[in-house]
């Protein structure tokens, strides 16, 4: 019976297959773009040293903001909060296919990172608070407690989604013709990698965003 009423839970749920298909496309993209990020920023734009500085910079901006992401849950809604970081990551995607080597510095590396880490940082502070009034939409419609099993569909999804994504990003960059081993790359190379550091994840978190809102 506890079975079952768990399986009720899952299949009967229609928030949580919305939220977890978001989901899963967020880590697609997410996956895709952060599997060739640095290589991208190494061996096409040429600026390696400054991966480690900028990344870290991106990183502390996005702890320090979780708060401000926490009031405007309260503000506006967890939906349109999660919108707003997704709006960001799509923003990095597209900023991430304007740059060129060569025409590349601290600042737009800066830039680069710290956008899309805001981005990921209201999503990891917004997705389990939303994921928490789904389990006590379930307890009020199932008469049944499963906050544990809809937390580990949450995290299966969560690595499953970003593993696939910088499995394919890599595959596909590859057959290409990217090869991180060589110093120029070839248009078709260039092609491949822009296709999955921007293009692809963008579509992604478009699909993302409208389950989302």
């Amino acid at each position: 019976n506890s079975l079952k009423s768990i399986r009720t839970s899952i299949m009967g749920n229609k928030p949580l297959h919305i939220f977890l298909t978001g989901y899963i496309f967020f880590g697609f993209g997410m996956g895709m773009w952060l599997g060739m990020l640095f290589l991208y920023v190494d061996s096409y734009l040429g600026m390696g040293q400054l991966f480690a500085q900028t990344y870290l910079f991106g990183l502390i901006a996005s702890i320090a903001i979780t708060p401000v992401w926490c009031k405007l849950a309260i503000a506006l809604g967890k939906k349109t909060t999660m919108g707003l970081g997704q709006g960001l990551m799509i923003a990095s995607f597209i900023y991430t296919g304007l740059l060129r080597p060569g025409e590349v510095g601290l600042a737009e590396m800066l830039v680069l990172n710290s956008v899309n880490t805001l981005g990921m940082g209201c999503m990891a502070a917004i997705a389990p608070a939303m994921l928490s009034k789904i389990c006590d939409y379930s307890a009020w419609k199932f008469r049944s407690e499963n906050t544990a099993t809809y937390f580990a569909l949450y995290l299966f999804f969560t690595k499953f989604s970003l593993a696939v994504g910088g499995a394919l990003g890599l595959a596909i960059a590859g057959w290409y013709g990217f090869d991180a081993t060589v110093t120029v790359q070839s248009d078709e190379g260039i092609l491949g990698l822009l296709i999955v550091m921007a293009v692809l994840p963008l579509i992604f978190l478009l699909i993302a965003l409208a389950f989302t809102l």
